[in-house]
């Protein structure tokens, strides 16, 4: 099928498509629906669509997102690691414990899988440089570039002990990553203060020990534009670096300008 308003093409046997008010509650009629095993939901023309196949081949575009259903598990999943091993990557549902119920990329070709999608950018078409309440809430398409909010990202983080993990591309194709073994982010009264520990990987340790810690993210608390918490005396760093956990600076900001770099995702698990 081609969506001639949102330029959206979708691969599969769509079941039906219905008219609905939030991909939330397109996803709950999939669940509801044993013939469903996924669904597509578009923003701009409230249209749900069910599919019958699980992975639907489809081709991105704005105000659109396909969301997996998640067969047997009751309550739904706290975070990605609970989906089966077998589960394709794309966006699901999630309740964390004592959280809002919230929709996340969950990363399943990665590392053994499991990773619950923190952020992601690729194609620069979503402007990072935003204000506190944005970066509070999260913004853009959690199908494509996004940011998935420091609220839902302490729902998430402050269930257990987790990892992170950063995957980096340039636009030459050359890859990196950076996993840490421990992160936990407070909350807004904390200013969203960032805990980071164990670095392993081929990116570099640019988050910690970058040049005695001056310019180390861990230990921060968060920046944005319109709210200046970083530790440098000069400058507001945020202003010109955009939202991120700034020391005096920050060596590594995968939220800033984009210059040689293609391709950032972090990811929790």
């Amino acid at each position: 099928m081609f969506h001639k308003e949102t330029e959206t093409r979708l691969v599969g046997a769509s079941m039906k498509t219905i008219k609905v008010s939030s991909g939330i509650e397109c996803a709950m009629i999939c669940t509801n629906d044993n013939n469903c095993c996924s669904s597509t939901y578009d923003t701009n023309l409230e249209h749900c669509s069910l599919f019958l196949e699980c992975c639907p081949d489809k081709e991105f575009s704005k105000g659109s997102q396909t969301i997996k259903k998640i067969s047997g598990l009751n309550p739904p999943p706290k975070d990605c690691s609970e989906l089966p091993a077998e589960s394709c990557s794309g966006v699901y549902v999630i309740q964390p414990e004592n959280g809002p119920s919230m929709t996340v990329f969950c990363e399943m070709g990665i590392d053994n899988g499991g990773w619950t999608t923190i952020q992601r950018r690729y194609d620069g078409t979503v402007d990072f440089y935003r204000f506190w309440d944005d970066y509070k809430t999260g913004f853009g398409n959690i199908a494509g570039e996004h940011w998935l909010g420091n609220d839902n990202l302490h729902f998430i983080l402050r269930q257990r002990s987790y990892q992170v993990r950063f995957d980096l591309e340039d636009f030459t194709g050359n890859t990196s990553y950076a996993v840490y073994s421990t992160m936990y982010v407070g909350d807004e009264s904390d200013n969203y203060k960032l805990n980071l520990t164990g670095y392993y990987g081929t990116a570099g340790d640019g988050m910690v020990s970058w040049k005695g810690g001056i310019l180390s993210s861990d230990g921060m608390m968060f920046s944005t534009r319109d709210r200046d918490n970083d530790i440098n005396d000069d400058k507001h760093c945020a202003i010109k670096k955009s939202g991120w956990w700034h020391g005096s600076c920050s060596y590594a900001n995968i939220n800033g300008g984009v210059y040689s770099e293609k391709f950032s995702k972090s990811s929790v698990h």
